[in-house]
This record gives C-alpha cells, structure tokens and sequence, in this order.
C-alpha cells in the first residue's frame, strides 16, 4: 500500500499519541497501519525523485499526466513554475506539477503572481517534510518518554522503529543533518536560489530558516533513537565526524545551530551512557564490543582540536568515552583473554582523565552548553532527557573509582592552588574583571565539577531523590575546605540539592555540624554575630571609618545565605518552622555602610524566605526589618532632606549606581513585596506603604531606563520587582467614589501637595497612566520593544526570561488600569484622560500592544493581547482605520488566525475557558459583529474594510485569516473532546454573521456556493431563529 500523505500520517499518530485520553481501540489500528505503511517513506527520509529529462520535456509539452487525474494543461507560468521548482529544489518536473496542483486546492492560485506561485508551492513541499518528520519525532518521543501510554501500543510502535533503523533510518537520519546544511538544491539552496517561501500563513520565511529547523527536528530524533537501538561503530564514527563539522561553524548566537549541535551531542552521550549501563554484553552491536572500534575511536577522540568551541563539545564526549571504558574495562579484558589489555584499558583512561581535566570538559558542558540560552530554550522534553543523561553520566564518573582516584587528586590539587586570599572580585562588584585577570585558580577542574554537579539538579531537583551515589559525593566533597573559592562552589551545589522537599531536608542535616567539622549551620550565625559586634564596637570606638568587609568572607556568606534560602524556601512546611528559631542575626548588618550590597542581597533574599514559613515569622520579619534596615526616607514634594542620611535611596543612587549593580535594591524590593502580598488587612488600601511606593516610582523605576547595568539580567529583575510592586498595588486595593471624590484636587505624586499619608497608592498610580507620565512610559517603552526583539531575546539570551516576565507585567498592568480609568475620568476630565486617549498620541503604542498576539512563547501574553484588544475596539472607533494607515492590518489578521489555528490544533485540554486564546478571540469576533463598521470583525475576517461591507466577496481559501480558520475546523470538527466550546463559539459567531444586515449577504453568499457540510445545520439555525 501507498504511504499516506504525510499530513494525514501526523494528523493520525498526533491523535492516537498526543490525544488527552488513551488512544481508543480504533485510534491504536489506524496508527499501526499508517507507521507500517509509512515505513518506505521513512526508510527513504526526505528522499525524493530527482530532475528527469523525459519528465522535463513532458512539462514542456504543456500537458502531464498525474496518477488517479485526468490529464493538466499547462499554461506557460505553470511551466516555469514547476521548472523552477525541479532546479531549486533538486525535485521530478512531475513532483513539481503535483505540488502546484496541491498548492491551487489550498490555496487558489488563479490571479497571483509568478513568485507568489512558486513560494506557495515551495512552502507547500516544505510543509508535507515538516509533517513527516514530525511524525517521526512523536513517534520516537512517544517510546523514549513516558507518558503513560498503553505499554503494548508501545511495544509495538518501538519494534516497527527498531526494524527502521536495522533498515538504515538512523544512517540517513546522520546524513540530513550533514547534507541538508549545504549550498546546493537538496539543501538550503544555491545562492542564486529564490530565499524566502511562503508559509501556511501566507508569510514569508527564509529558506535556510526552514531547513535549519529540520535539522533541529532531525538531531532530536538522532538523540531519541540513541535510546531505542543503540549506535553500531559506524553510525557513532559518522555522529562524531558531524558533530565536529557543526561545532566548528557553529555562532553563539544562532540558537537553532547550537541546538543542532546539542542534540547531535547528546546522541553520542546516550549512546555511551547507555552501553556502559547496558546488561546486554552478548550484543555485538555495542560499540563497547568492538575492540577495533574502541581502539580506533579512542585516538579519534584524543586528538584536540585548535577550535575552542570545537575542542569543548569534543571534550564532553571524551567525558562519556571515558565513562564507557571505567564501566566496561573488566568484561572486555576479560572477553580479549589478552594479558596486557587490562592494563592498556587503564592507560587509556587515565590519559582521558589528564586531558579532560586539564581541558575542563565540566566547565564548558556547564556554562557552555547547560547554562546557555539556547540549550534552556530548546524543547523541554528534550532538555529533560539531555539532563536526565547528563545526571546519569557524572553518577558514573562520581561512582567509579578509577575517577574517584582523579576526584581526589583534582581535590587536592584545588586546596593547594588556591590561596584563601585571593579569591577574585565578584562580578557584580567590578564588571570589568575578566578571566585573565582573574588567574589560573578559576578554571580548576574540582571546582567547576561541583557546579557542573549543581546545574544538572538545578534543572531537574527530583533527581536527588534515593541518589547514594550523589550524598556520598556530597559529603566527601564538604570536606576540609582551605579555602574560600572551593567552599563557595560547595555550598553553590548545595543550595541545588535543596531545590526540592527532599533535597532541602538532606542539606539541613548534613549543615547540623555532625558530618563536617567547619561547615554548617552554627558557623553561618556565629559569622553574622561576629561581624555584628565588631562593627558596633567600631561605631562606639573614636574611630571615625568602619573597617572593609573581608571579600572573602563576604562570599562565603552569600553562599551559605544561598543556601539557607532554598533550604527554607522548599522545605517540608511543617518541619521548617522548627528549623531556624532565631533569625534576627539575618538583619543585623543591613543598616552598615560597609557591607558589600551584594551580601545585603543575599540576606535580605534569605529572609524572604521566611515570609510564608508563619504568620508569626512575617510578624517577625516586619518587626526586625523597621528594626535594623535601612530605612525609606520619604522627603515632600519640592523639598530636599536637610541632612544627608544613609538610607534605601542613597544607597541605591550613591552606591550601587556608581558600581553599575543593584542587589540591594533589588533584594529589597522583593522582600517588602513579598511582606506586602502576605498582609490580610487591606482597610487602609496600602497608605502605611505609600512611602516604598514612593520609592519604587520615583527613585527606582522613574530612572530605571536611564541607568547604566553592568549585567543586563540585573536590569531586567529591577524592573520585575517595580512592575510586581505596581501589580500588587492595581490588584490588591479597589478604588472607591469616596476616594476619587478626596483626591480631586490632588495631582500626581510627582506634583501633589498632599500629604503622603493620605495619598493612595493605586490612585497615584492609575493617575500616572491617565497623564502620561513615568510609570506609563517606562512601562510603555518596556512594550515598545515589540514582539520580535522579544522573540530574539527570549530564545537568544539567558535573561530573556526575565525580560518575558516583563512583558507579561507590563500588559497586565494596562488591563488592570484600563479597568479603573473611566471612572477616574469621569471626576477629573480633562487633566487625566482614559488610557485609550493617552495611547492614542502615538498609534505606534496601539500597534505595539496588539502584536503581542503573536507571541506563542508564552499563552499568557496572548491572552493580554487579545483582552486589550477587546477593550480597544470598544472604546476606539476607527481602530480599523488606524491599523490599515500604518500598515500593519493584514499582519494582525494572519497573527489572530495563527493563534487561533494554533489553539485548534494543540491537544492540550484548558480547564479555565477565561485563558483559552481560542475562546478570547472567537468573543472578541462575537462581540465586535454588530459595532460601527469597520468593525475588528470585519477586518479578522478578511472582509473589504476599505469598501461597502455588504458589497464583499470572501475568499478564504485565497487569504489566510480567522474565517478559514473556522470554517475548516466547521467541517472537520476534530478533536470534540478539547476543541467543543471552540466549535460552539464558532457557530455562534457564524449564527451572528448569517443575521448581522451587513456580514449576512457575503457570508450566505460564500456557504451556499461553497460545499461545506456544516452548512445544513446551519441553514436549520437560521431558520428557526426566524
């Protein structure tokens, strides 16, 4: 039997696999059937006839002949079209013939120009790949990762995958990922060659984009199969080959390469993880059984490269094969009867051991693959089987004790290199410091193997859970530090290993002073007191300049407070409360001049911890914080501070300024955040914190822009904990009649004579956004950004989540103002005007706002978007109008159509309707039908906005928008189980549109002479309703 279309084969394996119920009876048939018929398709990925003469002058002649179709003239356009697609896409004239066929069904071809044809068809072709390749990937994931499927289904789709790699898929797997990198037709193209295709939006998208994202898919399939069949010698000799290729052209910028490269990488991990692990020792397929392949891949993977980036991921895979040879040095000596084996097994690892240490394959696997941007953006269920192996290898190597041997002397070798005296600056105190000058200490191999150790339960916490092997690492590791810089990177590991329940219990008692002689809990408070004293008798001595703040202790105090924080922060809430009874130590040194912002961070982080513990302890915190913090001094309008004081605002304007880095500040913001969203009293609707609120929105956020940040994650975390502040405010406290009516003569904070006492946070605040001035526009200018700079953030850097964040505080924020604003308006017209007014003196902050629909990183900004909208296009009656004169209508169209086609699509049920995007924009159409016209509708559905509505002739099928969308869900009506209130609002809006005097005419006009289903039962609504 034929394969079937690649469309249908996902649509078939996505319902069966992906589906919130198990797959039914018929589901699991249908899937059988289609993966042994799609088995030639998949032997022969991406493989497709080429170029042929008889063919080519067959299309020439202008009439062809395709299988179950009668015969198709051809006009001289199509004859270019498929011609220029069979060059540039290395395609049969034929095959490039269907594709125009198959383009004009979807989309209607007629009256469009050459280009536009032959990118529909291109894009058309890459789509029918994507949907096979995706198909494979679900189905590998589907095997490797439990997802509670049905373990016969299981057993059976992963014999059928087994079969396909004995069959060579793996091996042509390999060679895409090689090939399809290539300037040549079968690849990205010959430079010549058109770049851009249309997608199924009708957008355009760079070739190489497309090709490098099948790449992507590709290499994850690589990592996946690694865990059905194991590599033989040859398909991990080809891996290694490539993975070189990839790192050498690899830029740290191009996510989806380094992406590539991580999966092409971790295919080589698994594979010897999973040998080394593996009971199988009668399979002569294992790599580890092939003495020729261990002997010949061992001097391949001893050679260094001069490319660093290179020679790093070569290292990590020098770490595995090493792994693999420990773990099976025995049984193979032992199968060679070769007397001398034994020993030059050992040599060979040992000389592994020296290189990689010497080398640190633990730092790059850490910061230049775990810690990277790229490597947290990729998919997640790939991350966590990339960690999941990552954590299997180090307990290999931290078990063994051929690397324990090494463990130790890299140990030693730490403890004697480094001086206690010389532990460098931290980065936040002097940015300009680099790794030159910070000497040859900072790259010792025992202290990034603890970070390394770090990292992976960072990211994956219940991996600590049972783990022996990692406790006795730990314990061993904590032992008899002589200096501060191994102490630190210890305690860093810890405060990992605290990241669940679990974890957090283990590292309490292992810091209760009975495992280790100097680290524990009593020398973190003993240090704290110490400190305390020494200070206070310096304040009461004649000496007029308190003494610096050793710098390594102060690390070392950030690193236990570190600690303290997660141990709090996770653990077992009935057992937490008993495990730190007195935390005043905590605040004793936040009020000295001397102590470095960033330990005030860090204690003030640690404290915070203790919020949620209690009720008691919040009290607790309350107290102790107006005790010895250093105070809010709020200063009137117009006036100055007679005398200089050390205060929160000096601090942050005078210190942290001037070193470009704001733990302080940061730190404590966040803890009086934390204090204020615990309190149960809101009488008072937040004037006892009108003087933080001042702070925050005169001496923080006002100026935030303007700083300077020597670590742009700082700029963004400062910014968070302002827009959390004013979250906080906005949807804590209601604004009242009796509360406008009192502040009708008040202005904003920046100009009131008021009091501060009497001002109300929330007042101030929504009065700011109604004239425009700070909060609004560095909250505007956060949104500004746009979308795109927001995707390329987001996927390129490490803070871009932190960036996310405040994206998503931002629009919240507008909603939660545009909530309150009319009623504010209607007392203090015309000083303070509704935001829609505001927004509306630079229609680029109209357009910013709405683009966000796009954003599919995150449903949350989506779901804002489309809610602003809704408020936007009733409030603002030439909405339309102002999209099509900045030219940005038809993008907002396609964005709202791929969300909701998006939505359709995804298989996930959404249990609160008020955050499906779906059903937001489907009331948002709904909503907007019977509004003055050039309605939001009517532009969403693709009607002529720009001439008598009425007159309109809709076209879904040649322009992509909502109304496509729907009706091709109309008449498919998949997936009921999920998508039923979808379907429900769908026909509602189509009811709507049937009795709207201007949308029924073209809407009757479109269902009566087009052949949907559907229609038949919607004729019968119509009818009844009259």
């Amino acid at each position: 039997m034929a394969p079937p279309p690649p469309r249908e084969l996902l649509a078939v394996v996505e319902a069966a696999l992906l589906g919130p119920a198990p797959a039914s009876p018929t589901q699991r048939v249908e899937l059988l059937h289609a993966v042994r018929d799609a088995a030639p398709a998949f032997r022969a990925l991406l493989s497709y006839p080429g170029p042929k003469a008889s063919d080519r002058t067959q299309v020439e002649a202008k009439e062809v002949r395709l299988s179950d179709m009668p015969p198709i003239t051809l006009d001289d356009t199509d004859v270019q079209t498929a011609l220029k697609l069979s060059d540039e896409l290395n395609l049969n004239e034929i095959e490039c013939v269907r594709l125009l066929v198959s383009a004009n069904r979807e989309w209607v071809l007629y009256g469009r120009e050459p280009l536009e044809i032959y990118r529909l068809a291109a894009g058309l072709w890459y789509m029918e790949r994507r949907d096979l390749i995706t198909s494979l990937y679900i189905l590998l994931r589907s095997v490797v990762l439990d997802q509670g499927l049905d373990a016969d289904l299981m057993y059976e789709i992963q014999n059928q995958m087994e079969a396909l790699f004995s069959d060579g898929l793996r091996q042509r797997i390999i060679t895409l990922v090689k090939e399809l990198n290539r300037e040549e037709p079968s690849g990205i193209g010959r430079p010549s060659s058109e770049r851009y295709v249309l997608d199924f939006r009708g957008a355009l998208v760079e070739r190489r984009a497309i090709v490098s994202r099948e790449r992507l898919s590709l290499s994850h399939c690589l990592a996946l199969s690694a865990l059905i069949k194991l590599m033989g010698p040859k398909e991990v000799k080809d891996t290694f080959s490539i993975l070189k290729d990839c790192a050498a052209e690899v830029n740290e910028n191009s996510t989806v390469e380094l992406q590539i490269t991580y999966g092409v990488l971790f295919s080589l991990v698994i594979t010897f993880v999973s040998d080394a692990l593996s009971n199988s020792h009668e399979k002569t397929s294992l790599p580890s059984s092939d003495s020729s392949f261990r002997h010949e891949f061992h001097e391949l993977v001893m050679k260094t490269c001069n490319d660093t980036t290179a020679e790093g991921f070569v290292g990590v895979v020098r770490l595995a094969w090493t792994v693999l040879l420990m773990l099976t040095q025995d049984r193979n000596s032992a199968r060679d009867s070769v007397i001398n084996a034994f020993s030059r097994a050992v040599t060979d690892i040992w000389s592994c051991l020296d290189i990689i240490c010497r080398l640190n394959a633990f730092k790059f696997l850490r910061e230049r693959v775990m810690q990277a941007a790229a490597y947290q953006n990729d998919d997640d269920d790939i991350v966590y089987m990339y960690t999941g192996y990552a954590h299997k290898l180090m307990m290999c190597f931290l078990s063994h004790p051929t690397s324990r041997d090494k463990i130790k002397e890299i140990k030693e070798k730490a403890m004697n290199a480094l001086s206690p005296y010389s532990l460098p600056q931290d980065h936040r105190e002097d940015p300009n410091i680099s790794g030159e000058q910070i000497g040859q200490p900072i790259n010792q191999p025992f202290v990034s193997l603890l970070e390394l150790v770090g990292e992976i339960y960072q990211k994956e916490p219940e991996l600590v859970h049972g783990n022996e092997e990692l406790w006795t690492f730990v314990v061993y590791a904590g032992e008899d530090h002589t200096n501060t810089q191994t102490l630190v990177a210890f305690l860093g590991l810890l405060s990992t290993l605290a990241s669940s329940d679990v974890g957090a219990a283990k590292v309490y008692e292992l810091l209760q002073g009975k495992i280790y002689r100097s680290v524990g809990w009593n020398t973190l408070f003993d240090c704290l007191s110490i400190y305390e004293e020494k200070f206070k008798k310096s304040l009461q001595s004649s000496t007029s300049m308190l003494p610096d703040f050793p710098e390594g202790d102060a690390q070392a105090l950030v690193a236990y407070l570190a600690v303290l924080q997660k141990v709090v922060e996770n653990g077992n809430p009935s057992e937490r409360r008993k495990w730190f009874p007195d935390i005043e130590p905590l605040f004793k040194l936040l009020s000295y001049e001397n102590v470095p912002p960033y330990l005030k961070g860090a204690l003030r982080n640690s404290i915070t911890a203790f919020v949620k513990v209690s009720p008691q302890l919040k009290d607790a915190v309350w107290s102790y914080l107006e005790q010895y913090d250093l105070p809010v001094v709020t200063v009137p309008p117009g006036q100055h501070a007679a005398t200089q004081v050390y205060d929160m605002r000096f601090e942050l304007n005078e210190v942290e300024a001037r070193r470009e880095s704001y733990p302080s500040t940061i730190s404590f913001l966040n803890l009086v955040n934390a204090l204020i969203a615990e309190e149960r009293n809101i009488s008072d609707k937040g004037r006892r914190f009108m003087g933080i609120f001042k702070f925050v929105y005169e001496d923080v956020f006002g100026p935030f822009p303007q700083r300077a940040y020597a670590d742009p994650r700082e700029k963004w975390e400062l910014a968070l904990a302002c827009l959390e502040h004013f979250h906080m405010v906005l949807r804590m406290y209601d604004i009242k009649d009796d509360d406008i009516y009192a502040a009708f003569n008040t202005s904003g904070p920046s100009t009131s004579n008021a009091s501060v006492e009497k001002q109300l946070p929330v007042l101030e605040l929504v009065k700011d956004f109604m004239c425009g001035k700070v909060a609004f526009r560095n909250i505007m200018n956060i949104i500004l950004m746009g979308v795109d700079t927001l995707i390329n953030e987001r996927t390129t850097q490490t803070y871009g989540i932190l960036l996310e964040k405040a994206v998503h505080l931002s629009l919240e924020i507008f909603i939660l103002v545009m909530e309150r604003d009319l009623v504010l308006a209607d007392v203090f017209r015309p000083l303070y005007q509704p935001l829609e007014i505001i927004l509306s003196q630079n229609h680029r902050q109209i357009i910013s706002l709405l683009e966000f629909v796009r954003y599919d990183y995150l449903p949350q900004i989506q779901q804002c978007s489309i809610k602003i909208m809704g408020i936007l296009s009733s409030r603002i009656v030439g909405l339309v109008q102002l999209l099509l004169k900045e030219d940005v209508a038809k993008s907002v169209i396609e964005d709202y159509a791929a969300c909701l086609e998006f939505r359709f699509d995804d298989f996930q049920v959404i249990e609160n309707t008020k955050d499906d995007v779906g059903v937001l924009i489907l009331q948002l159409l709904i909503d907007n039908i019977c509004r003055p016209a050039p309605n939001i509708t009517h532009l969403l559905l693709r009607f002529d906005v720009n001439g008598p509505i009425e007159r309109t002739v809709l076209k879904p099928k040649s322009h992509y928008s909502c109304l496509k969308i729907i009706l091709d869900n109309l008449e498919k009506v998949t997936k009921p189980d999920i998508n039923a209130l979808l379907h429900e609002f769908s026909f509602q809006l189509m009811y709507e549109s049937c009795l709207d005097p201007l949308t029924c005419g073209p809407v009757m006009d479109l269902l009566s002479t087009t052949k949907y289903q559907f229609f038949s039962k919607l004729k019968l609504i119509v009818f009844c309703a009259y």
